[in-house]
């Protein structure tokens, strides 16, 4: 297999195990990370994060993958608050950063969903926010050996990519608060930010509707598990459909869909697509493209027409209708 091409980086990072390369998004991050005017780069205040203006005050800021893929956190500047929707590893001073870009603002910080590459930066601040589906999970997941045993080798070195350990932020304890499907954040005037559910992937995996914008930052909707004993209700590709189909109705509002990993401004349709990718797994589980081990946990594929990428799946997660 030939090695992924490269893409030129002054980041700090430095990849020694990069993933296999995905070519519609290696082209995509190719052109915005080589050729783009949208790019902002602020070494002396954070030397591991690049930052691209999508929108009148959105902020989408990319990391280096130091498990595997990379990262997307997004800043949506308000009139009178920010709202920052994950904080992957947290590399470097994520908060000096975000400062940069918004002043003195307060910002409200939200989680997707509780997988460590989303939440690790949250120690750099007192309170986030997130689904009450995974609320417990990311109380739990505050120590440090949660994040390094994920990001580090057998010898307490980097694995996939290389960084300074003392880079990564402090770990403190922060308080998480669980809220409902629909919950409204206000930015203040009018602006709000809505939660929107999206399980499957996590219990508590969510996506974040700015009404100004109509940007949809919906994490990870490519996978589910179904190995969640207190809500196994929300760890299905029925439950993801599902979700998917209710919100259908408003996919006029919608603008760009970003997830938290590849390329980013999708086309509202492509939701469709990945609910119409569900309902053929529904209909035909053992019709499958391919069987991948994710992390340890073989998964069988289906390709998600146009998106680039596959929804994911475990023979428990899917329930015969």
């Amino acid at each position: 297999m030939q090695d992924p091409r490269y893409i030129k980086s002054d980041l700090k990072t430095k990849l020694l195990n990069p993933e296999k390369e995905k070519p519609s998004r290696w082209s995509f991050l190719k052109v915005l990370r080589e050729y783009s005017t949208l790019k902002q780069f602020y070494p002396e205040i954070n030397p591991y994060a690049e930052v691209y203006k999508f929108r009148e005050d959105v902020y989408c800021i990319f990391y280096d993958g130091i498990h595997s893929a990379e990262m997307w956190c997004y800043l949506i500047d308000g009139p009178e608050k920010a709202l920052l929707i994950d904080t992957a590893f947290g590399l470097g001073d994520l908060k000096g950063l975000i400062h940069k870009l918004i002043g003195d603002k307060e910002v409200i910080v939200c989680n997707t969903h509780a997988h460590v590459d989303h939440i690790s930066g949250n120690s750099h601040f007192d309170k986030v926010y997130c689904h009450y589906a995974d609320q417990k999970t990311i109380q739990e997941h505050q120590k440090p050996e949660d994040t390094l045993d994920f990001i580090l080798d057998e010898n307490k070195e980097p694995c996939y990519t290389w960084f300074d350990k003392k880079d990564l932020p402090p770990y403190t304890p922060y308080e998480v608060i669980g809220v409902e499907n629909h919950h409204l954040f206000d930015l203040g005037q009018g602006h709000v930010v809505e939660l929107i559910h999206l399980p499957g992937h996590t219990a508590g995996q969510s996506g974040f509707l700015d009404h100004k914008s109509g940007c949809f930052f919906i994490g990870d909707v490519t996978s589910a598990f179904g190995d969640n004993k207190e809500y196994p209700q929300f760890c299905t590709i029925n439950s993801l459909r599902d979700a998917i189909q209710d919100f259908m109705p408003r996919i006029e509002e919608v603008s760009g869909l970003f997830p938290g990993h590849g390329t980013v401004d999708l086309h509202p349709k492509t939701l469709q697509y990945i609910m119409d990718t569900a309902n053929r797994i529904i209909a035909h589980p053992d019709w499958y493209d391919s069987i991948v081990d994710f992390y340890g946990t073989e998964m069988y594929a289906r390709n998600i027409y146009q998106m680039g990428s596959d929804l994911k799946y475990t023979a428990k997660a899917v329930i015969s209708e």
